[in-house]
């Protein structure tokens, strides 16, 4: 019975050793906190992400919460509203309880405003 109850816990705790983590974030912590100390890497920081997604979804493997919206946002600060606009698109699509969040994000930040379509 000794013998049973061994094995039993040696399995157990093999599965909890193997267990890996769910998404690949690609060294993203790093990259945020280097663009929040030193502003002057946000590009680098921001080309570096677009790689490591593009990497996720070459490999069919799941974009982790929050990474099209990060770098939706760097692209809206850098000025490129489409390129915002759609990775707020892809980050609603991968994401759906983001929608609301999204949809803000879109339609306050990264559409022309009624009084600047007109100019």
């Amino acid at each position: 019975m000794r013998l049973f109850y061994a094995a039993l816990c040696a399995v157990l705790l093999s599965g909890c050793a193997t267990n890996k983590n769910m998404y690949e974030w690609g060294g993203y912590d790093a990259v945020l906190y280097n663009s929040y100390k030193d502003p002057t890497t946000v590009v680098d920081n921001m080309h570096k992400l677009e790689l490591h997604i593009q990497k996720l979804e070459q490999g069919k493997q799941k974009v982790p919460p929050g990474l099209y919206a990060d770098l939706g946002t760097l692209y809206l600060q850098a000025g490129d509203k489409e390129k915002a606009k759609a990775n707020f698109m892809k980050e609603r699509s991968a994401w759906p309880e983001s929608a609301g969040l999204m949809d803000a994000l879109i339609n306050n930040g990264v559409m022309p405003k009624a009084k600047e379509a007109k100019s």
